[in-house]
């Protein structure tokens, strides 16, 4: 449907002869309102299921391989993004540039299918079918989530053979997944964005050190600020 314009749905009525112009628009009608929902009252990320739905984890093989689970996101454009069997990907390093940190992510896209043309009259022909599908992707640059949902980021190295689960996913290592910039999809507002949850749990952190250490030291409030520290962490 053409921005701008109101939203018109097809309405029969007796004798209305109708064309494949009048049914690709009354897909249009619902495609397009769909979108609009999703857009205005979500927000775009990995939609939170039971197990971890889209994450990305490491396969364990000493290679540059990775695996993204089943699972459901929305972009930016409204756009519903289905992973209904697990992805796997090899990062081509001799491609890049090191040291360099790539992002991997998934993308939505549409392919036309079943394909169908009639003998009796060759002018009819043409695809049947609009086939929803994504592609998980590695990306040299910080993705834009209108389009490309991060899953995860490795930071790569000279001297790096092997894509791993973070030992510590607070801080992940080089060619360590670092899953912490993975946005979450909810209700519009209702999330904070990924680095601001970053550089908060790296702040509380810091504080819980902080806090440990002045314990040493036996000044009194010490624990407190610590334990105090930890549920805003946890919360986090």
């Amino acid at each position: 449907m053409p921005e701008g314009q109101n939203f018109k749905r097809i309405n029969f009525f007796e004798g209305f002869f109708t064309t494949d112009e009048d049914w690709n628009a009354a897909e249009a009608y619902h495609v397009e309102k769909r979108r609009l929902h999703n857009r205005v009252l979500h927000q775009p990320g990995i939609v939170p299921i039971v197990g971890g739905g889209l994450k990305a984890t490491s396969r364990g093989k000493g290679d540059l391989s990775f695996e993204v689970a089943p699972g459901y996101a929305l972009d930016g454009k409204g756009n519903e993004i289905v992973l209904r069997d697990p992805a796997v990907k090899v990062i081509e390093v001799e491609k890049l540039k090191l040291p360099q940190t790539v992002y991997i992510g998934i993308r939505y896209f549409e392919e036309p299918t079943d394909f169908i043309a009639y003998k009796e009259n060759p002018r009819f022909k043409g695809h049947r079918r609009i086939e929803e599908k994504c592609k998980v992707e590695v990306l040299p640059k910080p993705p834009d989530n209108e389009e490309f949902i991060e899953l995860a980021r490795v930071r790569l190295e000279e001297g790096v053979r092997e894509i791993r689960d973070a030992l510590d996913p607070r801080l992940p290592g080089p060619g360590e997944l670092d899953l912490r910039y993975a946005p979450l999809a909810g209700i519009a507002g209702g999330h904070a964005s990924p680095s601001i949850r970053v550089e908060l749990a790296t702040g509380l952190s810091e504080l819980q050190h902080h806090a440990a250490l002045l314990g040493k030291a036996e000044v009194k409030t010490a624990s407190f600020v610590r334990v105090q520290a930890a549920a805003v962490d946890m919360l986090n």
